[in-house]
């Protein structure tokens, strides 16, 4: 019974079927980090206002979801990518920022219009039956080296999880006429 959650917010009802499948990507190295649910009873009597998703993390991923390191991430429902997305600071701190879009927050203000969205059509989805799942690429490391004027060498990890969002989100454009539904722009977003 789900008479503990809020009213679905009509304008989060989509029809995602003409999206592309997930499994055109997997070929790219793509794999399931975790499928996102709703909260049980229990974790809104206290706080009704609570963010209504959870992530059920796959069994074995766990150190993997938890790991700061850069991904490229794919939001499915029911199958199809509905968006694309990058962070250089590991799914749990993504789902983290995520979380901040309750409704409450953006009543006041103070969640980005993005993890509202997000939370509200994942919230719809599961609402509706539908499954929402996660899948992620594993960026590989990159190293730059750069030469200081007064005349230090340094090497760091460069950030290059964009670039792979960009590329990728085009590619989903070539495929499918337009970027995934999700998606506010063609290119890396620059998320954390």
């Amino acid at each position: 019974m789900t008479d503990y959650l809020p009213n679905v917010l009509s304008q989060y009802s989509r029809d995602f079927s003409n999206e592309l499948s997930i499994d055109i990507f997997l070929k790219y190295g793509f794999y399931k980090i975790c499928d996102a649910g709703l909260k049980p009873e229990y974790r809104f009597r206290d706080n009704p206002e609570v963010n209504p998703i959870q992530y059920n993390v796959v069994k074995g991923l766990e150190e993997k979801y938890d790991s700061y390191r850069e991904l490229i991430y794919a939001i499915v429902i029911d199958g199809k990518i509905v968006k694309i997305g990058g962070t250089y600071t590991g799914m749990k701190k993504r789902h983290g920022s995520y979380n901040c879009g309750t409704r409450k927050a953006r009543a006041k203000g103070t969640c980005s219009v993005t993890n509202f969205d997000i939370t509200e059509y994942q919230f719809t989805a599961l609402r509706q039956g539908k499954t929402v799942e996660w899948y992620v690429f594993d960026v590989p490391l990159a190293e730059a080296t750069i030469n200081l004027p007064w005349g230090e060498e340094i090497t760091y990890n460069a950030k290059t999880y964009m670039k792979y969002e960009s590329s990728l989100s085009h590619k989903y454009a070539e495929l499918r006429g337009a970027v995934p539904p999700f998606n506010k722009q063609d290119t890396g977003s620059g998320g954390s």
